[in-house]
């Protein structure tokens, strides 16, 4: 991967980072007291867009969508390589294909559990369901599908399937990685790889999973080896904080212990992965070549976007503000 290549690009994507939301924005969209609120608000930003005089706060949901599907549409319309949208899209392309899997499968309508978007049109997805092979999809997603609709035929479920597809998505997201495997690139794959398996490990181990089901659920390519992770943690939760200490990760779960233990939820430990990820972005915003700009913007605007998500479904279920204000993510400005 050429830095230069991203040269023009990056100065467009400069553009953008400024029309994202900063803190004193969410804070006045914090001070609302009524939902319906908060839209006069967005209309001064993008999102104003996708907002109709007759849009129901309710429909919050297809607001951010549709700014969703706008930026990954501008990014890929910029971006000299594809591949560097691909790895915040290919989540949706797998999130699909489930999707689509179980509604043929069950013969029930899930059509609103659908993504407008992804790094695969939605119709070349249905396609690839319906013939199991097209032309469009990238081979890892025909193995995968393969290997779904095997699963299916032995075991007459779909229960088990969330598992296969899963994994092959790590899988095709560390080949993705690993082919334009810049400093850059590569390492916030790692970080992303790492902070899902000790999500998925906590979460696993909350729900009293055993170390076979969750050697199935982690992904290979972090910087972190499972092994140790998985052994540590069927022995104790000690000995899984004693492993992490040393790396950059202990206080993600550090601080998050006491909710952890007492209320077996992760919302702290969420929001410091989150904040965690989005350092790591802002660290290299600065770089004037290369994809780093365009990296950090991309998970910026998912951060945005699940504030936003946040917020709105605070104030409609009249969440107080303070509880909300303490699990805002970091803004990218």
């Amino acid at each position: 991967m050429k830095d230069i290549q991203f040269s023009s690009a990056n100065v467009r994507i400069r553009t953008y980072e400024n029309q994202l939301l900063d803190h004193p924005f969410l804070e006045r969209l914090l001070s609302v007291d009524h939902a319906r609120d908060l839209f006069p608000i967005l209309q001064e930003t993008p999102y104003g867009d996708f907002i109709e005089e007759t849009t129901n706060y309710h429909d919050f949901e297809q607001i951010l969508l549709a700014e969703e599907k706008r930026t990954f549409e501008q990014a890929y319309a910029l971006t000299p390589i594809k591949e560097v949208v691909d790895v915040f899209t290919l989540k949706y392309d797998y999130q699909n294909l489930k999707v689509l899997v179980k509604m043929w499968y069950t013969k029930e309508d899930l059509a609103h559990l659908l993504v407008p978007f992804g790094s695969v049109s939605l119709t070349h997805l249905k396609e690839g369901v319906q013939t199991r092979k097209h032309q469009a999809l990238p081979q890892a997603m025909i193995d995968c599908l393969e290997e779904v609709f095997s699963y299916i035929e032995e075991y007459e479920e779909v229960q088990g399937i969330d598992i296969i597809f899963d994994n092959y998505y790590w899988q095709h997201f560390l080949e993705i990685t690993k082919r334009h495997n810049g400093e850059i690139f590569g390492e916030i794959g790692q970080r992303m790889i790492d902070v899902f398996n000790i999500s998925t490990i906590l979460r696993s181990y909350i729900t009293g999973r055993k170390k076979g089901f969750m050697s199935a659920v982690v992904a290979d390519g972090g910087t972190l080896p499972t092994e140790p992770m998985l052994s540590a943690i069927q022995h104790s939760l000690s000995d899984f904080m004693a492993l992490l200490a040393k790396t950059p990760y202990h206080h993600l779960v550090s601080s998050s212990i006491q909710e952890f233990e007492e209320f077996k939820t992760l919302n702290q430990f969420d929001l410091m992965k989150d904040n965690f990820l989005m350092a790591r972005f802002k660290e290299r915003k600065v770089m004037p070549f290369g994809p780093s700009a365009m990296l950090g913007y991309l998970s910026a605007k998912e951060s945005e976007i699940k504030n936003l998500r946040l917020i709105f479904i605070g104030k409609i279920n009249k969440i107080p503000v303070e509880i909300l204000r303490s699990r805002v993510r970091e803004t990218y400005k």
